[in-house]
């Protein structure tokens, strides 16, 4: 009890009762400062492998939707069922596809966002798994 027998929290008591209110309330606090832009991670092959070339993946927030696409073997699919979770981690995934007598193999493409940088790790079909960092472009308005 304070002065006058108000009430008075402090403390972890505190800090848990707002991480509660944010909690319950639904507010993300890594999607409110995910700046909108573009990140472009990007890496050579497998050395002595034709069928893990070069690889990109293009991740774009656009006031607050996170969209995406996987470049390999010269065939770009988007990413389908890509999350952010509060913590700024994402996950999503392509699928097979065949497209302009090109096989795009299935991947998996997961990281981590962290202020203006993204660290992620892909998964392509019968290649090693790859990683990479990239920095925020700003979105062109």
């Amino acid at each position: 009890m304070g002065r006058k027998g108000k009430c008075v929290v402090r403390g972890p008591l505190l800090f848990l009762l707002i991480a509660g209110c944010v909690w319950i309330s639904g507010v993300s606090p890594v999607r409110a400062q995910l700046a909108d832009g573009t990140w472009t991670v990007q890496g050579e092959g497998s050395p002595g492998s034709r069928r893990c070339g070069a690889w990109l993946v293009r991740l774009t927030n656009l006031r607050g939707q996170l969209s995406g696409t996987v470049s390999h073997a010269r065939t770009t699919v988007p990413i389908q069922n890509l999350v952010l979770m509060p913590d700024g981690t994402f996950s999503g995934a392509t699928e097979a596809d065949l497209r302009r007598s090109r096989h795009a193999r299935a991947s998996k493409v997961t990281g981590r966002f962290s202020g203006d940088t993204v660290n992620l790790t892909l998964e392509i079909q019968s290649c090693p798994a790859r990683q990479g960092t990239a920095i925020r472009q700003a979105a062109r308005g």
